[in-house]
């Protein structure tokens, strides 16, 4: 039923091809060890050269980390040194304060001989001083400043303008013998460096009888004469506020009235740079 066909051409010895034979002589020989020579010297080569980037890193990195020691040295010194100078400006700064509230001090002061000694210089011929009162001023706290606020260019703050600070009160009361004299005198202490002139006024003048009174001694007549009357004389009153300025401001009076040891202060502090 079935039929099996075998071709033996094949075999035959002319029908067999050539078969192509691999060249002998073109690749390598498993027996030349130069290969493995090259191999290895590069890969000896290549772990040198690793090996020897990694001892220059590290001796880099070694040399770097003791200039990052000495330079943490240097900083914290200074540090240390930033500190002692900002203790030495706090201290400056403290004590410029206090040489400048001592100065304050000094350049509030109108010693009383000062201003007696410019009484003297200023009170006419006729007018006698009787007493004198002095009234400090009331400290009133200030206000809480506004806040700020900026103006129409709007690069600028309003800044409220500093009032002067309030001087002590003098009034004194006194006889004259005229009031022309009294007026004189109202007019010399408005011109007076020591006093502000727009508070200097006359608070009341009336006259009044001559307080003083003759007596005759040792009159050995039995008739009594006729003691005469002292005609009438002024009695005035005048108050005033001492000048603002300041004793420094002040220093040419404060020489003329006698007052060598508060100007010597205050020349001192000033060739020191407190004024």
């Amino acid at each position: 039923m079935y039929g099996l066909d075998i071709n033996f051409l094949n075999d035959r010895p002319e029908y067999k091809k050539d078969i192509p034979k691999p060249a002998s002589g073109g690749g390598p020989s498993l027996e030349d060890p130069r290969p493995i020579l090259i191999g290895a010297a590069v890969a000896v080569a290549v772990n040198g050269l690793v090996a020897g980037g990694w001892f220059y890193l590290n001796q880099v990195n070694t040399k770097l980390q003791a200039d990052l020691d000495k330079l943490n040295a240097e900083l914290s010194k200074l540090n240390a040194q930033i500190k002692d100078i900002e203790a030495i400006k706090a201290k400056t700064k403290t004590f410029k304060a206090e040489a400048k509230a001592l100065a304050t001090v000094f350049d509030q002061i109108k010693p009383w001989s000062a201003l007696l000694g410019e009484f003297g210089t200023l009170i006419p011929s006729g007018v006698k001083i009787a007493s004198i009162e002095q009234k400090e001023p009331k400290i009133v706290p200030p206000a809480a400043p506004p806040p700020n606020q900026k103006d129409s260019k709007g690069d600028k703050k309003e800044q409220a303008a500093v009032p002067p600070k309030p001087t002590a009160t003098i009034s004194f009361s006194g006889t004259a013998d005229s009031y022309g004299q009294v007026n004189d005198f109202l007019l010399l202490l408005q011109n007076s460096p020591f006093f502000q002139g727009e508070k200097t006024k006359l608070i009341s003048a009336t006259k009044k009888a001559n307080p003083t009174r003759l007596e005759l001694q040792n009159s050995r007549s039995t008739l009594a004469p006729d003691i005469p009357e002292l005609p009438q004389v002024v009695e005035y009153k005048i108050e005033t506020n001492l000048s603002p300025l300041g004793a420094s401001e002040l220093l040419p009076q404060l020489k003329s009235q006698g007052a060598i040891g508060l100007v010597d202060r205050i020349e001192i502090l000033t060739e020191k740079g407190v004024f």
